[in-house]
């Protein structure tokens, strides 16, 4: 498993996965799950901030995403996935503690409304994540995506539960997904 998580984000994943901190420069962050995907890859977890009517973590079921461009726009990476990919059941969301949903990309969460969230019928709204989700979906891999869940009028600061979310997903990754000798 890789995984890429806010640099405010203090978890011990050793034995789990290999761990990116969060780079403020997109483009970074999308050329190491490209480069994780061409070294065979198959499972990413990706951590983030986001807003939502209440305090807590979920992990994403599935995405909005209709503000900004995508980053498979563009000429295709015939070396990482087809053209025209499917991304449906790219997500895999693990039980555990935290809740599941959809999850809504914005420009800028923290300047999102209840009225967006509402609108677009999702549990949460996020800035970050996505992108790096749809260029590891287009590469055939199972993703992660957790979000640390933040009020509208309070901020969320409990530990996010990292390290049992990568355990959980490599046991479902694992048992749905390998094949047993």
């Amino acid at each position: 498993m890789f995984a890429i998580i806010p640099d405010s984000w203090k978890c011990d994943l050793k034995g789990l996965a290999d761990v990116w901190q969060r780079s403020d420069d997109p483009l970074e962050n999308h050329d190491m799950v490209r480069s994780n995907l061409m070294n065979g890859e198959r499972l990413f977890l990706f951590g983030t901030e986001g807003v939502s009517d209440s305090n807590g973590y979920i992990v994403a079921v599935d995405h909005i995403a209709l503000f900004g461009t995508s980053p498979l726009a563009g000429p295709n990476r015939d070396d990482l996935g087809p053209r025209f990919p499917s991304l449906m059941g790219m997500y895999l969301a693990p039980n555990g503690s935290w809740d599941k949903g959809v999850v809504g990309r914005v420009p800028d969460w923290k300047l999102a409304t209840p009225a967006e969230l509402t609108l677009f019928g999702t549990e949460t709204l996020v800035s970050e994540g996505i992108d790096e989700a749809e260029i590891a979906g287009h590469g055939g891999a199972k993703v992660v995506l957790l979000v640390r869940c933040h009020g509208w009028e309070s901020m969320n600061t409990e530990l996010p539960p990292v390290r049992e979310v990568a355990a959980a997903a490599v046991d479902l990754y694992n048992s749905k997904f390998t094949q047993r000798r």
